[in-house]
């Protein structure tokens, strides 16, 4: 395989890469450090062979081994994930003139099941909203941060990324900087809109400041971020719902809101435009988690919907 006539340190194509994901696909800072890990581990497998450079990172050979290695130790998740991460890097090696070859479509990603999301319950998301007290500035932030998830249905990154301009009070609704800075209104319910006035009532330093303020502000009043956000949830989940709240994470309440307005009769398309999905593909996840409310429905309605035990509805 020839090289393109641009040359450039590994280490430094690396680095546009992830500033190109950064950029031009608004990846969020957690999936920017899983990424760079994954690139250094194959780094480091090719490196071991000799000399590294960007022709041993595209041999196929090579990249087959270092798979078949992490096979060994890691999830068929996360070797997928890393296989995607190499099929990206070197498609945008290809792209900017480094690599003569696009080898990255000789590479097939392997097939996952597809796990169904955990789903809380309308009651369990009440529960946890209305366990949480609001008497200091850290309950008020984190219940306004469960109103919101659980309201609009909201990415973790797009909610740290909010600023206080994004909420419009009068309108009932936030503007949302999706993936690849595709930007969305939402609509924002009287429960979640009184929780977020709540919140911005009692930090002085959102009201002093103008646009660009972070509507989530930390101790030391700068942008809140994503693993303090899930902590603090994790941490009340446990508190409020026992055991079941280890299972309570940011895309709990983004699943749980988008199963119960399909539950409620909203159509994909109008899940898909609320969630910011690009495919309505990945909005289609959430018949497979509605199946039992399909299934209860049909036992009721179907004339051959019974069981043989079950009596037959009078005429």
């Amino acid at each position: 395989m020839g090289m393109a006539s641009k040359n450039v340190g590994l280490a430094a194509l690396k680095d546009q890469y992830l500033e190109y994901l950064r950029v031009e696909r608004s990846a969020s800072p957690h999936t920017l450090t899983n990424y760079e890990i994954d690139l250094r581990q194959w780094f480091h497998f090719a490196s071991a062979t000799g000399r590294l450079n960007l022709e041993q990172l595209a041999d196929l050979k090579r990249i087959r081994d270092f798979l078949a290695a992490e096979n060994k130790t890691y999830s068929r998740v996360t070797v997928a994930r890393r296989l995607s991460v190499i099929k990206g890097f070197l498609k945008f090696a290809h792209r900017e003139g480094f690599l003569a070859k696009n080898v990255s479509k000789l590479i097939s990603l392997p097939r996952i099941p597809q796990k169904l999301p955990t789903v809380l319950k309308p009651k369990e998301v009440l529960a946890l909203i209305e366990g949480i007290p609001t008497s200091n500035l850290r309950y008020k932030r984190i219940r306004a941060v469960v109103e919101l998830f659980y309201s609009t249905g909201i990415r973790l990154s797009e909610l740290v990324a909010l600023n206080v301009e994004d909420v419009d009070f009068r309108a009932g609704t936030l503007r949302v900087m999706g993936k690849g800075s595709k930007e969305r209104l939402v609509p924002l319910g009287r429960h979640c809109q009184s929780a977020i006035r709540d919140y911005i009532d009692s930090v002085p330093e959102i009201q002093k400041r103008g646009a660009g303020t972070p509507l989530f502000l930390n101790r030391e009043g700068d942008r809140v971020s994503g693993r303090t956000v899930q902590r603090n949830l994790r941490e009340f989940a446990v508190e409020v719902l026992g055991d079941r709240g280890n299972e309570v994470t940011p895309h709990t309440l983004r699943h749980s809101c988008a199963t119960h307005l399909m539950g409620a009769g909203a159509g994909l398309r109008e899940i898909q435009e609320l969630l910011g999905h690009r495919s309505l593909v990945t909005t289609q996840k959430y018949t497979h988690v509605d199946i039992e409310r399909l299934k209860a429905s049909y036992k009721k309605a179907h004339p051959r919907g019974r069981s043989d035990t079950e009596p037959e509805a009078s005429d």
